[in-house]
């Protein structure tokens, strides 16, 4: 499994004392603010007439608007809906100047424009772990400009104006294979069998099997009827990615048979959700930029400002769907070695109350005392004795006015490193104290933040050019036994960019389409909330 990771995981870069004050600012308020929309600052732009726009389309013909219309596939909105059917009754009866065409393509090619460009689907209405609100548009100056250098074609203005960002990307080439596959019948259905397909066994539904497997991009050199290990190892590649414990069968009416039995219309479908989330970030991505895709349990770290660009990459474990990791754009600011946790509201709740409501009276200060966690009072000033704690007051009902911290050490839920970003909802990235965990293929497992399997690479690069040296960290950073007394805090010189994002499908470097299912139940909602689902 080890070997097998070291390969997958290089193919997802395509793309001194306690300080009162520094605890309050871990408040209760920042906590709570997870479960809050988030509004982040922005250039709030005047609101223009639809004819604003429309007379910057005077030198476009009919012919390339519905050219440009019809192809708006490749970036997963429905073609039909720009040019519509009775569009093209008329244009086959009257050519391009039937009477009222124009205008009528004028006006559904600037919505499609703003459907490329900011999405169709409000992200606020996706749910409030969606931190994002739905950009403007741009102004009519500027889109002049960008008709302008695109020479009034269509499909240029379209192409430039759609996301430029890594994975939306790769969804675009993903989208260019398959969309064509459902329409020529290429992606035929699998017919059904009725023994195990596994390592060395003969069927004609083989054939169909590999077939399908070349398709989706991986490496199939013989497709004739025999299962054969190149087969094997795209099962378990399929099934490692749905995160379940790859085996390389396929058994008749099994998990993986389910899955490859989705049709091809629901598969774009799931890739055109993911292609209107990537409307919700930046259009482009800056020079340095962390990408983590909690769908699929990565993270990956780009940097072209390097003289070679440098990649990184390892899996994670976030949210489980009861609490998911926020879809969000965010910088990483500080590197936090040996940091203390302050839990959450939600887990004190729900996880450590109930801990304690099992424990007898002369229990509790052990149960402390071996979890190294401490008791302090709502402001943070003054040290509680978890004895002296009602704890069977806490049902759920009123809000805390105790927290509990846990001091750092190799067993704290942090771990031995924090990455702290700058939002208000308490979602960072940090090492584990159940690094075992990583091994697992369903990783969605945490509260919602982001635990990261390789912590110490990423803050030696980070802090790569100051004192804090992979030597310098590790001398610092607790050592098994060891409870330290303060943590440590270093600034970055400069922020990276961090986003967080919920794609179930994307294609990588080697040109393979993979998929993972939905455990957050988003994409449905997405389709529901845009204006040109397939």
């Amino acid at each position: 499994m080890k070997i097998y990771w070291r390969k997958v995981l290089g193919l997802l870069i395509a793309f001194g004392v306690f300080n009162v004050e520094q605890a309050r600012a871990q408040s209760r308020e920042e906590f709570e603010a997870r479960n809050q929309p988030y509004h982040p600052v922005q250039e709030i732009q005047p609101q223009f007439a639809p004819a604003d726009y429309i007379s910057l389309f005077s030198n476009m013909s009919v012919d390339d608007l519905r050219a440009t219309m019809l192809k708006s596939w490749m970036h997963g909105v429905n073609p039909a809906y720009y040019w519509q059917p009775e569009m093209e009754k008329a244009y086959q009866a009257g050519g391009a100047t039937a009477p009222g065409l124009k205008a009528k393509a004028d006006a559904n090619y600037l919505k499609l424009l703003q459907d490329i460009s900011v999405g169709s689907a409000n992200p606020g209405s996706v749910g409030n772990d969606i931190k994002f609100v739905k950009r403007a548009f741009l102004s009519p100056k500027y889109l002049q400009m960008l008709v302008s250098a695109s020479g009034s074609r269509p499909d240029l203005v379209m192409d430039n104006l759609a996301p430029q960002n890594p994975p939306y990307i790769a969804l675009r080439a993903a989208m260019a294979k398959l969309y064509p596959a459902c329409a020529d019948g290429t992606w035929a259905p699998l017919k059904p069998f009725k023994k195990p397909l596994k390592l060395g066994t003969k069927s004609v539904g083989v054939i169909e099997l590999k077939n399908r497997l070349s398709l989706l991009g991986y490496q199939i050199s013989s497709f004739d009827d025999t299962y054969d290990k190149e087969t094997q190892l795209a099962i378990n590649d399929i099934q490692w990615n749905l995160h379940w414990k790859p085996d390389g069968v396929l058994s008749p009416g099994g998990r993986t048979w389910k899955f490859l039995s989705v049709s091809c219309k629901d598969r774009t479908r799931q890739m055109q959700a993911d292609m209107e989330k990537m409307r919700w970030f930046p259009q482009t991505f800056p020079e340095k930029y962390i990408f983590v895709n909690t769908a699929m349990t990565y993270f990956g770290l780009v940097d072209k400002t390097q003289p070679e660009r440098f990649t990184m990459a390892f899996k994670t474990i976030n949210g489980r769907p009861a609490r998911k990791t926020p879809t969000m754009a965010d910088n990483v600011v500080r590197v936090i070695l040996n940091p203390y946790w302050v839990v959450p509201p939600t887990i004190f709740i729900q996880d450590k109350v109930e801990d304690i409501k099992k424990l007898n009276y002369w229990e509790i200060n052990s149960y402390f005392d071996s979890h190294n966690y401490e008791v302090w009072n709502k402001e943070f000033t003054r040290r509680l004795d978890p004895a002296s704690i009602n704890w069977w007051a806490y049902d759920g009902t009123q809000d805390a006015d105790i927290y509990i911290r846990q001091k750092p050490h190799l067993g704290n839920a942090l771990g031995i490193v924090k990455f702290e970003l700058t939002n208000a909802f308490a979602i960072y990235l940090h090492d584990t104290n159940q690094r075992e965990l990583f091994v697992e293929a369903n990783r969605q497992l945490s509260s919602g933040c982001v635990r990261l399997e390789k912590p110490l690479d990423l803050a030696e690069y980070l802090l790569r050019g100051t004192q804090w040296t992979r030597q310098a960290i590790e001398s610092t950073i607790a050592k098994p036994g060891q409870v330290m007394t303060k943590d440590t805090k270093i600034p970055l010189k400069e922020p990276t960019a961090v986003y967080i994002g919920y794609i179930t499908s994307q294609m990588f470097s080697d040109r393979v389409i993979r998929f993972t299912e939905d455990a957050y139940k988003q994409n449905n909602k997405v389709l529901s909330l845009m204006r040109a689902p397939f």
